[in-house]
């Protein structure tokens, strides 16, 4: 966790006045910020945080003349990073962690705040008119960076409480969220970010906010102390040393355990340790092989079911570990549970994986359905090449994105970085899943009878895993699964919005109980009601609110299928194609051209935050894409997956690509996609287990798969589906020829026919939730 991604507030008009506010970190006091203000304007604010090992000391101390911050000085310390900012007569001179010396102008700003200085920011929150309660851009001053921000600010409420009357706002600074709570003096008394579970409540003030847990008096309480146990270090069956941290209940006693693997550093996840290690568990956070201080060579996910074997050995022979082990965690820390599952080690009694990738190489990442994922692979590959991870550039855009053009494929990771990822290579040589010893395996969950609470969003990139995941235990019969799929990106319950989309308050749910819940039931064999929590939860888009199922795809819902037809070119976005509800007898087929030597960077695909994404899609410039259409709606219909789109082409290449994405289109005809996409390489269609080049001028049947979603379209509003033969720069540019994509460059056109008639059906298959 770091300074820059935490929030603050403002200034208030109270002179000779003294503010101390609690922070909370998942609901543990973990540091306090004291505001002091003189009668003669000046000011000083301190704060200090521990969270596991990360550490923040931050003061500022100033003087206001008036409502203007005339001059200051800051001293920040986070771990070994060092920061000073001094200002004063219109100068500021700063000397960031670099050590370089840097002055600038300073004129005393209108608007400010500061971070993680609940008091220092009243001036933003008065600048929002509240009586308008829509969202309003307000350009602000951020005291301990010396920079503008223009921040979103949204009025909420007012409410009233026993020591008076509190209005509500809510402030987004790109990805992170916060909401305030301002008392009528202009103090700022509440500051929440549930996105990263931090708050901060003014003495006296606790009432603003509610527990969750004190809902729920049957879960364990946090009633331990916590105690940290030295580093602890153990051997693979191969002799690696892996490393974890180990923290414990005070006192006598074996407890069960909640366990994380990660190849982010254990630190982040140990800083969550004592939400429940407070609660009567023991928490073992450890770094995978190859990973910050572990020893091995880092081989991305093919060690990790008998790392995590021997890792769940260890723990269980451990003299504070009962025999009962839990393991949580998100993205690759979620693979790592399955791998783990997948190992059968009777310790292991429940997981909760959260946007986990697939349990194979072939279907998310590297490659999607066979098209090699050529910006998710690069950009993580980005992160996680040296042995530390570089948890900084996670939102950075990449150095040379014309990088991606580059061919052969085995140099685009130098061209695009400036610099080789270690195991980019590989993964490109490795295009089948008999390639992927160590990564795959679906078989094994056959013996996985342990309960899992899948948790993914329908704008997560690895929601395919979850899709996959949960569709494999439902096949093996197993009933002690759970899911939960929100309107979220891979960071997920952390924002109600999606760009500028905006899915309403509901959008984040409280999960922190339900870890509780789910642990003490399969950890503690405590009756808490686990079964009185809906099997299935998941977000309707479009509608915007939840909805509770017995099973997913949900038992109630209708299959329906659409036919493509065309009475002429469906080229392009806004062609003249159809889906109805029968094929056409006899029809003329879509001919579309893909010539891989045209290739275009869109400056919007570059964005990695997802607060500047958007739904909408613009692809004005189509030729080499086809698109079909639902007639409008008669009334409010909500559809879901699983979904098939079935297609009967040809094409002149060796081989070539299908990306199929699902819209909505309203009654003005602003096209938004309404999930993620399906995608295949036609080299694929014979399996997974290596690619076939295609006979050129032969008739072949495709089936591909968007990824779930759930989405209620509106009267008026049709259905949409755009087929493309790119997904490029997003995925690599299939060539045509067939050949290894390694060191493949000889590029062929494909000229590509889409059958839609009675003979040659061509279809999409999904699921009517309600009409």
């Amino acid at each position: 966790m770091t300074a820059t991604l935490l929030l603050a507030a403002s200034s208030f008009a109270q002179t000779g006045t003294t503010v101390h506010m609690t922070i909370l970190f998942n609901g543990t006091p973990s540091g306090e910020n004291t505001y002091t203000k003189r009668a003669d304007g000046g000011f000083s604010t301190v704060t200090s945080l521990a969270v596991g090992s990360a550490k923040i000391a931050s003061k500022i101390e100033g003087q206001f003349v008036g409502d203007k911050l005339m001059s200051y000085v800051v001293d920040l310390v986070q771990g070994p990073t060092k920061v000073k900012i001094s200002v004063k007569d219109g100068k500021m001179t700063a000397i960031p962690p670099n050590g370089k010396e840097v002055t600038a102008p300073y004129s005393p700003p209108a608007v400010y705040f500061g971070n993680l200085h609940p008091q220092l920011t009243a001036s933003l929150l008065k600048a929002a008119d509240f009586d308008k309660k829509e969202t309003q851009s307000i350009t602000a001053f951020l005291v301990d960076s010396g920079g503008p921000l223009t921040p979103k600010v949204t009025p909420l409420q007012e409410r009233t409480f026993p020591n008076g009357k509190v209005r509500f706002f809510r402030v987004e600074f790109g990805m992170a969220t916060a909401e305030f709570g301002m008392s009528s003096d202009g103090t700022v008394v509440g500051m929440d970010v549930p996105g990263q579970k931090l708050r901060m409540v003014a003495d006296g003030w606790s009432g603003i906010y509610t527990d969750p847990f004190a809902t729920y008096p049957e879960l364990s309480a946090p009633t331990y102390k916590v105690r940290h146990l030295p580093t602890q270090r153990m051997k693979t069956r191969d002799g690696v040393e892996l490393v974890q941290e180990v923290y414990v209940p005070e006192g006598e006693g074996r407890f069960p355990v909640v366990f994380e693997r990660t190849p982010y550093d254990r630190a982040t996840p140990a800083a969550g340790a004592d939400f429940y290690v407070r609660r009567g568990y023991a928490y073992v956070a450890q770094d995978c092989r190859g990973r910050t201080d572990s020893g091995g060579e880092w081989d991305p996910f093919v060690h990790e079911l008998k790392d995590g074997y021997d890792a769940l050995d260890w723990i269980a022979k451990q003299p504070w570990c009962d025999g009962n082990i839990g393991m949580i965690g998100g993205s690759y820390d979620g693979f790592v549970q399955w791998a783990a599952a997948a190992s059968h080690h009777p310790a292991l009694k429940c997981i909760v994986p959260q946007v986990s990738p697939p349990l194979d190489a072939m279907h998310n990442l590297p490659y999607d359905n066979g098209i090699f994922f050529l910006y998710g692979d690069i950009w993580w590959g980005k992160i996680v090449r040296n042995k530390n991870s570089d948890m900084s550039t996670v939102l950075a855009s990449l150095p040379n994105p014309n990088g991606f053009k580059t061919l052969p494929l085995s140099k685009a990771d130098d061209a695009t970085l400036g610099y080789d990822v270690p195991f980019f290579d590989k993964w490109l040589e490795r295009t089948s899943l008999k390639d992927w010893d160590g990564w795959n395996f679906y078989g094994e969950l056959k013996d996985v009878k342990i309960p899992a609470l899948h948790i993914s969003g329908w704008w997560d990139g690895d929601e395919i895993g979850t899709n996959m995941n949960w569709e494999a235990m439902r096949k093996l019969g197993r009933k002690n699964q759970w899911l939960i799929y929100g309107p979220w990106t891979h960071f997920f319950n952390s924002s109600t919005k999606l760009g500028d989309t905006d899915y309403g308050d509901s959008a984040m749910i409280d999960l922190d109980t339900l870890y509780i819940r789910w642990f003490d039931t399969w950890l503690k064999h405590k009756d808490v009601g686990i079964d009185k929590i809906p099997k299935v939860q998941a977000f309707v888009t479009g509608a915007n609110h939840w909805v509770k199922l017995p099973d997913w795809p949900s038992p109630a819902a209708s299959v329906r299928t659409l036919f493509l037809s065309s009475e002429g070119p469906a080229n392009g976005l806004h062609g003249k194609g159809r889906l109805l509800a029968k094929p056409a007898a006899h029809q003329k087929p879509t001919e579309y051209t893909y010539d891989p030597s045209v290739a275009v960077i869109p400056p919007a695909i570059m964005k990695v935050d997802p607060s500047k994404a958007s739904t909408k899609l613009d692809r004005s410039d189509g030729k080499d894409l086809v698109s079909f259409y639902s007639d409008p709606m008669v009334r409010a219909t909500a559809i879901t997956g699983p979904f098939e789109v079935e297609l009967r082409f040809k094409t002149s290449a060796r081989d070539t690509d299908f990306i199929v994405a699902l819209l909505d289109v309203d009654e003005k005809g602003v096209l938004r996609v309404i999930g993620q996409s399906g995608k295949l390489r036609a080299s694929y269609i014979g399996g997974f287990d290596r690619p076939r080049p295609l006979t050129p001028g032969r008739t072949y049947f495709a089936k591909i798969k968007p990824w779930d979603t759930a989405h209620e379209f509106k009267p008026g509003h049709r259905f949409g589906l755009m087929i493309a033969p790119t997904g490029f720069p997003m995925f690599s540019r299939n060539l045509g020829t067939g050949e290894p994509i390694k060191d493949a460059t000889r590029m062929v056109k494909q000229h590509n026919t889409l059958f839609h008639d009675s003979v040659n059906p061509s279809i999409i298959r999904f699921r009517v939730l309600w009409e």
